[in-house]
């Protein structure tokens, strides 16, 4: 056993020392390879560091399988989702089934309040509201506090670590109160927890109870505010809850619509367009999921997470054909080696462990070099992503592992073929270098090596076309307002009763145009209600999305009246039963001449007998992102409605000096309250966030494997002209041109090259045709983009075969002759 062992390390210490001795000899080939390794696995890791935390999201719950948010579904076919559910629904969830462990309400407002502690004050954005057993649900670790009491009270409050050290730095907070404004209460701290993971879609720095909240004693079931999560009891298959849902929905939601709407619910869901029914969503699905309409969180992309691992696998993959092709264009060189150590008696199997052992060892090597760009570079990505993006080797205890297995796993790929090839020649016929058949089909291997990596090189700087062409289509495209130099003022009910003070301040200056106040704007979340057109079958509740806004409002946006007119000031009837509604509306309703119809119930106050008139239709324009069509919707009154937004639109010039003069009478006004604001252009822009930011990693990670397998074109054309170095030297002896011989040595690759973009075209389509789904105003793939792409594949194919061909076409013909 010894002995063996010591052989053991004899022959690897061999296999070591000739991979060396091949590599300080062929340093370009080691180069080439060595690079395009380091790039493909330094993009891999990065890539696969972000998947692997987009697909983390709340994974880290320790009942995380066993957690569904239930959502309601309505409208035709159950074509809307939402998040939102009534305020009974936990409770009567609990008592109706048993398969049912624990359930908690979550308040998925967004919160805005100015706390203070003492003489510190801070406007805090992640306030949350909820039930006590958020902490039986969800894994929250508590520092200090007892968790089955903490938010038993109303008024109490859960605090983050950090949040803590804010207000209260080295001092114990429990028994301490914070002071929130806008609430005009004083809240108790009861308990602090560990701070949020970045990968939970429950982002808070508070938690307050619920209890809190008077919306939260409600039994009203038609009214829609609150998640409820819900955590099954082991074993229970979410299917088996969702079979009694309708059962529930007629014993619970049921009487009260008859109560409202004088209408039996089971002949009201007759009507296929008024379906109503709830679904369970499985907590790992909320990140990714956009088909679920929530406030809470910003969503994830998963037509980004699955672009980045098909990336990631494709820049790997044109890595490993690099080596690969490299590899077997160098069997010539090679083969009178293999030969000769067969004669000395080699086995096959120790020639394929010599091969494979360079190749693991050059990839272990381009790992070792790619984690320490990935170090380097892991920042910058992470910017860009907007995720926290780190690898912990103490922490994740499998990532170094997996590495070293990819890393194995490449080298045995990368180098498989030509050690199988390789140490497959027959010695006599290697030394006479006879390869004959075996030659030509290597050569066809190569051949569908390079056809297969340009073909990825095609598809993935296709899509990637396509993407920047979609982003600069939707940031042109018509939305039908306005909204360029529009300044949002945030928490404008802060202002109360000097609101029309402020005003009429600022209207004094010439840079000020139009002041607007409203409770949302285009971009930003829409109620979807119901409503019920006088002298329409009851039965007929159509939802439409609907916003309230002062008489300004058109005039702010640029909005356009097809008919009738927009609310005005002088109108008193205009402030309590006017609405105006926008042309889909129109259709959807089926309204030749909608002026003056009435819609017959009070629809957010629940009182009957009361009316609400159509005055007015507003052309369309996309208040929603383009990933949806024009949806039907309602402009409400302000009336005494508490709005959150003034909108201010101001001229275009010397507007920093304009933002000043907003937020100085903002101070004067609201008695010193926090400024805060945005620019309308902006906000809506960032609907397209996730994928302008998947459209320039995406021209990173392009431009990184063009350059990939540039690399290996390149060294390819390398071996080819120095093989064929006699042969251009007799034919310019002969009189060949140098056009000539740079055609004679191109036209094969360059061919390939157009192979493999007619052969990658209709994938790219597909793929591509998939991806522009998500929108439902879309740019049409049209041949030009194909061209343009093909175009740039062989031109870039050309300019890196051109160094090495033209310097074979000038070399002097004399040196050629003398070769070898």
């Amino acid at each position: 056993m010894i002995a063996q062992s010591q052989v053991g390390v004899a022959m690897f210490r061999n296999y070591l020392k000739l991979a060396l001795r091949n590599i300080r000899k062929h340093k370009g080939f080691a180069f080439i390879n060595m690079a395009g390794l380091t790039v493909g696995l330094s993009c891999s890791i990065c890539m696969a560091l972000y998947v692997r935390h987009e697909l983390s999201f709340d994974r880290h719950h320790l009942n995380a399988h066993r957690i569904y948010r239930v959502c309601p579904q309505f409208g035709p076919e159950g074509e809307t989702s939402v998040a939102w559910t009534a305020p009974p629904m936990a409770k009567a969830m609990l008592e109706d089934f048993p398969e049912i462990e624990s359930a908690v309400r979550l308040d998925p407002w967004p919160s805005n309040d100015l706390v203070r502690y003492a003489e510190k004050s801070f406007l805090e954005k992640g306030i949350k509201y909820a039930d006590a057993e958020i902490f039986d649900v969800f894994t929250i670790p508590f520092l200090l506090g007892n968790p089955k009491a903490a938010l038993r009270d109303p008024d109490s409050l859960v605090i983050t670590e950090n949040t803590a050290h804010k207000y209260f730095g080295a001092e114990n907070p429990l028994g301490k109160s914070l002071r929130f404004e806008d609430e005009g209460k004083d809240f108790k701290v009861t308990g602090v927890v560990a701070n949020c993971p970045d990968s939970s879609h429950i982002q808070f720095d508070m938690i307050g109870s619920l209890l809190s909240q008077p919306l939260s004693r409600s039994d009203r079931w038609m009214s829609h505010c609150y998640f409820t999560y819900v955590c099954l009891r082991k074993g229970i298959a979410p299917s088996r809850l969702a079979k009694k849902f309708p059962d529930f929905i007629l014993r619970h939601y049921g009487p009260q619509f008859l109560a409202d709407t004088g209408v039996s619910f089971e002949e009201h869901i007759k009507n296929k367009d008024n379906y109503y029914a709830y679904t369970l969503q499985p907590l790992p699905d909320i990140h990714l999921n956009t088909q679920i309409t929530d406030n809470l969180s910003v969503k994830g992309n998963p037509v980004a997470v699955f672009s980045f691992i098909t990336i990631a696998v494709f820049v790997l993959l044109i890595a490993c054909i690099n080596f690969m092709n490299l590899s077997t264009a160098r069997f010539a060189q090679r083969s009178r080696e293999v030969g000769l150590r067969k004669v000395l008696g080699s086995s096959r199997r120790q020639l394929i462990w010599q091969f494979l052992g360079e190749s693991v060892f050059m990839s272990f090597a381009a790992t070792a070099v790619s984690l320490l760009i990935v170090q380097i570079v892991i920042p910058v990505f992470g910017r860009l992503t907007d995720r926290q993006l780190v690898i912990n080797y103490a922490r994740d205890t499998w990532s170094l592992p997996a590495i070293v297995c990819v890393a194995l796993c490449v080298g045995i790929l990368a180098g498989s073929y030509p050690a199988f090839f390789l140490s497959s020649f027959e010695p006599v016929r290697v030394i006479k270098s006879a390869l004959g058949k075996r030659g030509k089909s290597h050569l066809h291997f190569r051949r569908a090596l390079v056809i297969l990596q340009f073909g990825i090189t095609f598809a993935v700087f296709f899509g990637t076309l396509v993407i920047s062409q979609q982003v600069r289509f939707i940031r042109k495209q018509n939305l039908g307002f306005d909204k360029e130099q529009v300044v949002v003022v945030h928490r404008a009910y802060d202002l109360g009763a000097q609101s029309e003070s402020f005003k009429q301040e600022l209207l004094k200056y010439a840079q000020i145009k139009t002041i607007s106040h409203s409770d949302t704007l285009p971009g930003r979340h829409y109620n979807p209600n119901s409503h019920h057109l006088e002298g329409r079958p009851s039965t007929e509740t159509p939802v439409l999305w609907t916003m309230y806004a002062d008489s300004d409002f058109a005039e702010l946006l640029g909005l356009e009246i097809t008919a009738g007119r927009y609310f005005s000031r002088e109108i008193p009837v205009d402030r309590t039963s006017a609405v105006v509604i926008n042309e889909t509306a129109v259709k959807e309703l089926g309204l030749t001449d909608p002026i003056g119809k009435r819609f017959d119930k009070e629809f957010d106050g629940a009182k009957k007998g009361e009316y609400v008139t159509i005055i007015g239709v507003v052309r369309d324009f996309h208040f929603h992102s383009l990933h949806h069509d024009l949806r039907p919707m309602l402009i409400r009154p302000l009336s005494d409605r508490v709005w959150q937004f003034t909108s201010i639109k101001i001229e275009p010039w010397r507007i920093p000096e304009t933002v000043a003069l907003i937020e100085s009478a903002w101070r004067t006004f609201s008695g010193g309250k926090p400024f805060t604001y945005s620019f309308l252009d902006e906000d809506f822009d960032s609907l397209y966030k996730a994928e302008k930011k998947a459209g320039h990693l995406l021209s990173v990670f392009t431009f990184l494997a063009i350059f990939v397998a540039c690399l290996g074109l390149f060294g390819l054309m390398s071996f080819a002209a120095e093989q064929r170095t006699k042969e251009i030297g007799i034919r310019k002896v002969l009189g060949a041109s140098v056009p000539q011989i740079v055609l004679l040595l191109s036209k094969e690759v360059l061919l390939m090259v157009l192979v493999a973009c007619l052969f990658a075209a209709p994938l790219g389509f597909v793929a591509m045709r998939q991806w522009l789904s998500n929108f439902a105003y879309r740019i049409n793939l049209d041949p030009p983009l194909f061209l343009v792409t093909a175009a740039v594949t062989l031109g870039i194919s050309i300019l890196t075969v051109s160094y090495q061909t033209v310097r074979a076409a000038w070399a002097n013909p004399a040196d050629a002759v003398r070769h070898e």
